[in-house]
């Protein structure tokens, strides 16, 4: 270094001086001393690159007119059993009558003996669910009757079913036979385009039977007050365009999906936080059902069910009801009406910001439901259609803190500096930062292999700009720093192939109890250059 500047001060003399006319004798040369710097590198950190290089496939982010970033995810949940409110299996009525006739003997011609009896049978669904009317897509009622008749004995009989009824004509099912002797007779009814009309005065799922019978005796032919039939009745194979009724309260399984949560197991690990996360669900119902919605199985875990934090807070201990389609809307065949509940999950009603900064891997989203929450006794109805879509949002505004976040890069020296005839030298780090942060930086002087030859730890470099009230950045703040090398980092530096530097990156402590949370803008950057200089002292 030393005949480096030696040799331009000479030239400059010889450029600009005469040599004939140049005498050395009784010159008196002054020492030269001054300050060298030359450059290393320099790297620009944009925060878009820095945030979206950590994001999945399944999270985007998007950015407002200001240039906001907000990280995104949707997903759709869709909950379609409704068996799960009310359950109908095949209906199944068996019953013997006895037959009880006026008389003993021979009929007169053309006066048969005629008598009927009546039934009240259950129609119950599995559950017991308290059931109003039933509109059919598909099925069956089929009666088998069995003759206890003696031999020759004719009967006529016709079961009239007076709460099922055909929609389009308004008449009841009525199936009519002729058995003799110990003979049977199957008789049948599609239920396509017919409803059965259950309403009791006490309430029960009950419909009713009439069975007519006539029988004309021959000459030698007599009742003896013996005879029987007997049938059995079934609504079988069904299916159904509506059910209406009570169904009480159950508790059912509404979604149990999982996101993938890459960016924030790896973000919370680099220590962001989250001012404020949301989830918002879009329900849309077209249940004849209200529902309220059980959160508490909510939870981040570590992809495996392990580290479970679970969500808790207001969202939890009053869960937000679901409306219901209403009652009156529907007409057989057609779907009904669906009804829009929206529900938002934020830090004033839950600790989901907890949850994300926990690093977890997934979040699953184990949703239960509580049919009928606050009146047992509410009018319902289910259709083949009838479903709960949730349509989920989680969006994460870039308001942020930061504990101890790192960011590294290296910067090339070639073959080496040689340095040893300097008197003193320095790394010198020029930041102009816009970054709602301040940083500290590590210079770790290393060999090719990256082994490290020299480590200087804990110097600041980076000064956080101004942040107003809002969180944001309203002018960037430049800071030049000389970070002095001992003479072991000098003897580093002739041997080194590289510095690597890495910046560990905070947001500022608040002067107040109250957390300080920085808005990221997408085109905020931070600027670094960092350059190697030295102090020289030349004698002659």
């Amino acid at each position: 270094m030393k005949k480096f500047v030696l040799l331009v001060i000479s030239a400059s003399l010889l450029v600009s001086c005469n040599i004939d006319e140049l005498e050395f004798d009784n010159v008196e040369v002054q020492p030269i001393n001054g300050v060298f710097s030359f450059p290393l590198g320099q790297s620009t950190y944009v925060l878009r690159d820095l945030i979206l290089k950590q994001t999945g496939d399944s999270i985007s982010f998007q950015e407002d007119s200001t240039s906001l970033l907000t990280l995104l995810y949707y997903d759709t949940i869709t909950y379609a059993a409704q068996d799960d409110f009310v359950q109908i299996d095949d209906i199944v009525e068996s019953n013997t009558v006895t037959v009880i006739p006026p008389f003993v003997g021979p009929t007169p011609p053309g006066n048969p003996v005629m008598f009927s009896e009546s039934f009240s049978a259950p129609y119950d669904p599995v559950d017991g669910e308290q059931l109003d009317s039933i509109f059919y897509e598909n099925g069956d009622l089929t009666i088998v009757t069995t003759s206890g008749l003696a031999a020759g004995i004719v009967m006529d009989y016709t079961f009239t079913i007076a709460n099922t009824i055909n929609i389009g004509t308004g008449n009841p099912v009525s199936l009519s036979g002729s058995i003799t002797g110990s003979n049977n007779e199957t008789l049948s009814q599609s239920l396509v385009n017919h409803k059965t009309l259950l309403t009791d005065a006490s309430g029960d799922n009950r419909f009713d039977i009439l069975l007519s019978m006539e029988v004309t005796l021959d000459p030698g032919e007599n009742l003896t007050g013996a005879e029987s039939i007997s049938f059995e009745l079934t609504y079988g194979n069904q299916t159904f365009n509506l059910i209406y009724g009570k169904f009480g309260r159950d508790t059912v399984q509404v979604g149990d999906q999982s996101i993938e949560l890459d960016f924030f197991s790896q973000a919370a690990r680099e220590g962001i936080t989250f001012g404020n996360p949301s989830l918002t669900f879009d329900f849309r119902n077209s249940f004849g059902i209200p529902v309220a919605v059980d959160f508490s199985g909510l939870n981040g875990d570590d992809g495996n069910g392990g580290n479970q934090i679970f969500l808790t807070g207001q969202v939890v201990n009053s869960p937000p009801i679901v409306a219901g389609s209403g009652i009156n809307t529907p007409a057989p065949g057609t779907p009904g009406e669906t009804v829009q509940t929206i529900v938002e999950i934020d830090r004033s009603n839950s600790n989901l910001g907890n949850i994300l900064a926990s690093a977890p891997d997934r979040l699953v989203f184990n949703v239960a439901g509580i049919s009928n929450p606050n009146d047992l006794t509410a009018e319902n109805y289910v259709q083949p259609t009838s479903q709960i879509t949730a349509y989920v949002a989680m969006e994460v505004p870039m308001e942020i803190q930061l504990e101890n976040y790192q960011e590294s890069g290296r910067f090339s020296l070639g073959d080496g500096i040689d340095l040893d005839n300097v008197d003193s030298a320095f790394v010198r780090v020029v930041t102009l930062n816009e970054l709602p942060f301040s940083g500290i930086a590590t210079l770790d002087i290393q060999a090719a292999d990256s082994s490290s030859l020299y480590l200087i730890t804990d110097n600041l470099v980076i000064n956080a700009p101004f942040i107003n009230i809002n969180g944001e950045v309203t002018d960037p703040n430049g800071a030049t720093v000389d970070i002095p090398l001992p003479p072991e980092a000098v003897e580093a530096l002739a041997n080194a192939s590289h510095i690597a530097i890495t910046l560990t990156l905070n947001t500022p402590a608040s002067q107040t109890s109250r957390e300080i949370y920085v808005k990221v803008l997408a085109d905020y950057e931070l600027l670094l250059k960092v350059g190697i200089g030295g102090k020289f002292n030349l004698e002659w």
